[in-house]
């Protein structure tokens, strides 16, 4: 009879923190729908929407080429490859502004201005000589042409570091396919003898790209939708678990529930048993919203993931069960959840890998439990490894949910001592 009336008072006490959670408008946003909100907003940015990444950059233009030059002493205003080079720029889904000249970053109607205002992404400048080089115009007194190179000027904004280095990033590439196209064209009219040669010489390795069985390439949102299963446990477990005892307190209730007949536990297991709820629930929100959304392709090893939610869950449940046992009232509680679980998302490997980041920051991402978690996820998800492969992130999140909870609870007992 005990046991069963333990049971009911846990029931009880989990149905009446979740109900209200449910009828907080406020606490529903942040504990099951901001993930989701966050995942909308973050993959129609960047992920993968059918549209291609180079059409989103704006390339100012200066084509010089087609300008009165002196070749050889004669006078020259040849064009052709100039247009070729920004009609193949078009034709690579790059939106091309065409500008008369540089300029300077106060004159408007100028390059220079239009990219220190933000309006292009990059000025690319075509040489007035471009054409005559590539067409090997330049000779010497016996009339054998004269190598010389062309050279094209790339100016980038620097005031966005990471936009400027996939710009650069993004032209030179074309650069690479460009000049691949020229040689081509200048190879056939070489003496048939000489032909095989100069390929060789103009490409003298060549790359072979593959896939690894089982494994295939995905859209960068597949990668994020597994790493959102973190910001659910930050979002979703830690933000309302550290609201559990202050709301509480703000309430007037907590002192009641103390000097009820139910042992303090049952609360705390009822409160654990709501917040776990809330975190399935926005979990599944938030893959449901992948696969209905963005059509995400993933695996899905349901018995492995929901342990590992669960073990998750367990360290960001603690964490919110210490900060709301030391806080006196709500707003402090959400001031400090907020203080911790904003800069967490970032060193948990949601949205990027740990291995791009500064040393420093690897280190304190991989000791936390949620980007153990995260990689667990995004190895079961994405390359469909088996448990086997996650059984070292599954440990590092028992042992680590195990303490941080025991701490939680710890703590909240403590709390229980000070009313």
């Amino acid at each position: 009879m005990k046991v069963k009336r333990a049971i009911n008072q846990v029931a009880a006490v989990a149905k009446t923190d979740f109900l209200g959670v449910v009828r907080n408008k406020a606490a529903i946003f942040f504990t099951l729908l901001f993930p989701l909100f966050f995942i909308v907003i973050v993959g129609f940015t960047f992920g993968n929407t059918g549209t291609g990444g180079s059409s989103r950059i704006i390339v100012g233009v200066v084509n010089l080429d087609g300008e009165l030059i002196a070749v050889n002493a004669t006078k020259s205003s040849n064009s052709t490859i100039g247009d070729q080079f920004v009609q193949a720029m078009e034709a690579a889904n790059f939106t091309v502004w065409g500008y008369d000249e540089y300029g300077d970053r106060d004159t408007n109607g100028t390059a220079a201005y239009a990219i220190s205002r933000g309006h292009i992404h990059a000025i690319v400048v075509i040489p007035a000589n471009f054409t005559e080089t590539l067409a090997f115009q330049y000779v010497d007194s016996m009339g054998a042409p004269i190598p010389t190179k062309a050279h094209l000027e790339l100016y980038v904004d620097p005031t966005d570091p990471t936009g400027s280095q996939i710009t650069q990033q993004s032209i030179l590439g074309f650069t690479s396919g460009f000049v691949k196209y020229y040689q081509q064209v200048a190879i056939e009219q070489a003496p048939p003898n000489m032909k095989e040669y100069i390929k060789v010489l103009a490409d003298p390795i060549i790359v072979t790209t593959g896939e690894i069985k089982g494994t295939e390439e995905l859209p960068w949102i597949n990668y994020m939708v597994p790493g959102t299963l973190g910001l659910v446990l930050i979002w979703s477990g830690l933000n309302h678990a550290s609201m559990t005892i202050t709301t509480e307190r703000t309430k007037g209730t907590f002192q009641r529930m103390v000097i009820a007949p139910v042992s303090p536990m049952v609360v705390l297991l009822g409160k654990l048993i709501s917040a776990l709820v809330i975190v399935y629930m926005s979990a599944l929100i938030m893959l449901l919203s992948g696969v209905l959304i963005f059509q995400v392709n993933l695996y899905w090893n349901i018995p492995v993931m929901i342990l590992a939610i669960f073990l998750g869950a367990l360290s960001a449940i603690g964490i919110g069960l210490i900060i709301s046992s030391i806080t006196k009232n709500e707003e402090a509680a959400n001031s400090i959840a907020i203080i911790v679980s904003v800069p967490l998302q970032f060193f948990i490997g949601a949205f990027f890998p740990l291995s791009i980041m500064p040393e420093a920051a690897q280190v304190f991402g991989n000791a936390l439990p949620f980007t153990k978690m995260v990689d667990a996820m995004q190895d079961i998800m994405t390359r469909n490894l088996p448990f086997d492969a996650v059984i070292p992130e599954i440990l590092y999140l028992t042992v680590s949910g195990l303490i941080l909870f025991t701490i939680g609870v710890i703590v909240y007992r403590i709390a229980l001592k000070r009313i």
